[in-house]
């Protein structure tokens, strides 16, 4: 007779997670719609140490957007003679493996990156993928604006490098680590619990009538 071993949930201090930015082409139609991928940044928080552990710079193989170049600094003289996606991909996925991803605004870095995977043949980011605007919704409600800059000054995280993907998701990374200290504040103690956290519905507040 054999005997499985239930394994504790993980705890936060224990839980790995890849924290992704990327910078785009953008457009109205997003990824969807043949927007590409600039530059995609990795950052890894585990045990509340964060390091950057990946980065690439792309030719996305389409001209920049005028006003993409202005936000970002990036050029299409920047880009000549850099890798395309498919060259980085192995990469980018050996940097997410293992961990949970994790983006601000999380469902945009997901679906372009999900978009590029799809378009050159390899796997996509698989997970449910974790979103540091709702983490902070719940863990921050009195913070009426949630974009990055926001949020980032609020816990006092500086950013050099705004609108670059190693600057962002670094940033991010340092605003992740001060959520789980909320968290755990509120007694959060292991991954599956800040997955529920994360997933629970807004609650719709009614102002009773006098």
């Amino acid at each position: 007779m054999t005997s499985s071993l239930v394994l504790p949930p993980p705890s936060l201090e224990h839980s790995r997670f890849a924290v992704v930015d990327v910078e785009t082409t953008g457009g109205r139609g997003g990824a969807q719609n043949g927007g590409r991928i600039l530059e995609v940044a990795v950052a890894i928080l585990e045990g509340g140490t964060v390091h950057l552990a990946f980065e690439a710079l792309l030719d996305p193989g389409i001209p920049i957007p005028p006003w993409v170049a202005r936000l970002t600094g990036i050029t299409d003289g920047l880009v000549v003679g850099r890798p395309r996606f498919e060259d980085v991909a192995a990469g980018l996925g050996r940097a997410l493996e293992a961990g949970v991803f994790v983006a601000h605004n999380a469902r945009f870095d997901w679906r372009f990156l999900a978009v590029e995977c799809a378009t050159v043949g390899v796997p996509a980011p698989v997970g449910k993928p974790l979103c540091t605007v709702r983490l902070t919704r719940r863990l921050v409600p009195e913070l009426r604006h949630r974009g990055l800059d926001h949020v980032a000054a609020f816990f006092g995280v500086d950013n050099p490098a705004r609108h670059r993907a190693f600057g962002d998701a670094l940033a991010t990374a340092y605003v992740l680590r001060a959520l789980l200290g909320r968290a755990r504040d509120r007694g959060v103690e292991t991954l599956e619990q800040l997955v529920e956290l994360h997933d629970r519905p807004r609650l719709k507040l009614r102002i009773a009538e006098p």
